[in-house]
């Protein structure tokens, strides 16, 4: 399917004479930052429901205004300046949400940080990045610790409290500011060993993964975003800044919680909904589901393997709703699945790199399977169109689709033959009863490592570790057989993915 982009592009006022205009006015007053994007859409929406969180409902003028009083508020009382750099140790909420246009439009750095890391991992990373001030939510300290970083911390309870019971003068001007700063990511959490990420905004680098969204997914014709996905992540940040460029209403969740999530969805009646598979997984086990979930237009799965059974079940209770998006952190997103592409193919597919992306397999065995490389004019910072690993496996077809095969480095040696992890929870995805499993290596006396799994059963239903064998026997090989099984609910990080660390968890 693909929606014209000249009509897209035209209905956001973005190529319109007067929207020209406007763009340029923004520009000029807020620099290349957030914050035009914010007062763009403040312009052209300024009644329009811009947030939903826990506390609050806000406008598009509403959220111009206060994310307009926070960034003085940070640069007079905090004494912020373009070029210093701030941790943001922050959940989805609408003051982490006003802290993102008000930091870029000082020019200040902007570090997302994780906050399923603990608290030794996430001082290092405080001090490492020589911060200014850290941000926090009050519930992280609570729940993981007292920090002791080296510079200034304040809570985001106490900001909501500067910022909304107290009045201030409107009359006082920021600084004038040409670009906006970096802002930056963690990456690798499923393994562990986390890396920084990081982007300066630019309009051109921009375009091209809008341009996909508008043109294949349709994305400038819905009205509402439910984003659980938090903001630290790479799919998440992206979605906000999507949403809030085309003045689109932004469900906010600090949690997720697949039966919240569904009285969200109902209550507001969200069309688009970006997710992660094990997120959807879960909420199809909710009772009345499909009826809350009928307000639906456009699913967008990503950051994880997406198994053809989840796909079929959508299909069949909402209709071609979902796509299948593939991306990295360093590289941004640069394979896009549409629904017609899902239900085409026997097996689940990444879909095709959109425009303005070059894809290349490499090291390929015997089968055609091999490396996936990326070469974008998006990528992170020191990597724009640089030939990069994604360290995923993957195998082309002769239409140009590529298929996921697990990762590079996710290969175990057990009593001397290959095993792929990925390869067992990919057969175990296709069972009916199961919703989520990890599948994982731990070290063997007699073969050197084996696998093992934890599986999430559906509600009420019972099986034994003798019948999951049983099911994976011609499914997959000797070698991949888990020698242990257990059964259990699968606790995932914020980002919905489950962490390769997880069997260390249960020791």
């Amino acid at each position: 399917m693909h929606h014209s982009l000249f009509r897209a592009l035209t209905s956001l006022h973005f190529i319109t004479p007067l929207g020209l205009i406007r763009w340029a006015y923004c520009l000029a007053s807020e620099g290349v930052t957030l914050m035009a994007a914010l007062k763009f859409s403040a312009r052209y929406h300024p009644t329009e429901c811009a947030v939903v969180s826990e506390r609050l409902v806000m406008n598009y003028s509403e959220l111009y205004q206060y994310a307009c009083r926070l960034a003085r508020l940070m640069y007079a009382e905090y004494k912020l300046l373009r070029g210093d750099s701030v941790a943001m140790l922050c959940r989805n909420h609408t003051v982490s949400l006003l802290l993102l246009p008000a930091l870029s439009r000082l020019g200040v750095n902007v570090r997302l940080l994780n906050t399923d890391l603990g608290a030794e991992k996430t001082q290092e990373l405080i001090n490492r990045g020589l911060c200014k001030l850290l941000i926090y939510d009050k519930e992280w300290m609570k729940n993981r610790g007292p920090l002791t970083p080296s510079c200034p911390a304040i809570d985001t309870d106490i900001l909501y409290e500067k910022l909304f019971d107290k009045d201030e003068d409107e009359a006082f001007y920021l600084p004038p500011i040409l670009h906006g700063p970096a802002i930056t990511v963690m990456t690798g959490g499923t393994s562990g060993q986390y890396t920084e990420a990081t982007r300066h905004p630019s309009v051109t680098q921009f375009l091209p993964p809008f341009f996909a969204l508008l043109r294949d997914v349709g994305i400038g014709d819905y009205t509402s975003v439910f984003l659980a996905l938090p903001f630290y992540h790479g799919f998440g940040l992206a979605t906000l800044i999507v949403s809030l460029l085309m003045g689109k209403k932004i469900c906010l969740m600090r949690h997720f919680d697949a039966d919240q999530a569904l009285r969200m969805i109902r209550n507001e009646e969200v069309e688009v909904l970006p997710l992660v598979p094990v997120m959807l997984a879960r909420m199809w086990q909710q009772d009345g589901a499909r009826e809350k979930m009928k307000s639906l237009r456009c699913i967008i799965s990503g950051g994880d393997h997406l198994d053809r059974k989840l796909a079929e079940t959508t299909r069949n209770r909402l209709g071609d709703v979902l796509y299948n998006l593939y991306g990295t952190s360093e590289a941004g997103f640069f394979l896009l699945a549409t629904p017609d592409d899902l239900s085409r193919h026997t097996e689940t597919t990444l879909g095709k790199p959109i425009r303005g992306v070059k894809c290349k397999v490499v090291e390929k065995d015997a089968e055609g399977v091999g490396t996936l490389w990326v070469r974008s004019g998006w990528a992170m910072t020191g990597r724009n169109d640089c030939w990069q690993s994604t360290g995923d496996q993957v195998i082309q077809n002769a239409e140009g689709y590529y298929f996921h095969r697990g990762r590079r480095d996710g290969l175990v040696v057990c009593g001397g033959e290959n095993a792929w992890p990925d390869n067992v929870m990919r057969a175990l995805g296709q069972h009916p009863d199961i919703v989520a499993s990890h599948v994982y290596a731990v070290p063997h006396s007699e073969f050197g490592h084996v696998l093992n799994a934890r599986i999430e059963l559906c509600k009420d239903c019972k099986l034994s570790p003798e019948d999951i064998r049983q099911w994976l026997a011609p499914r997959i090989s000797r070698a991949e057989m888990p020698h242990e099984i257990l059964f259990g609910p699968i606790e995932t990080l914020s980002t919905g993915k489950i962490a390769s660390i997880y069997h260390e968890l249960e020791n």
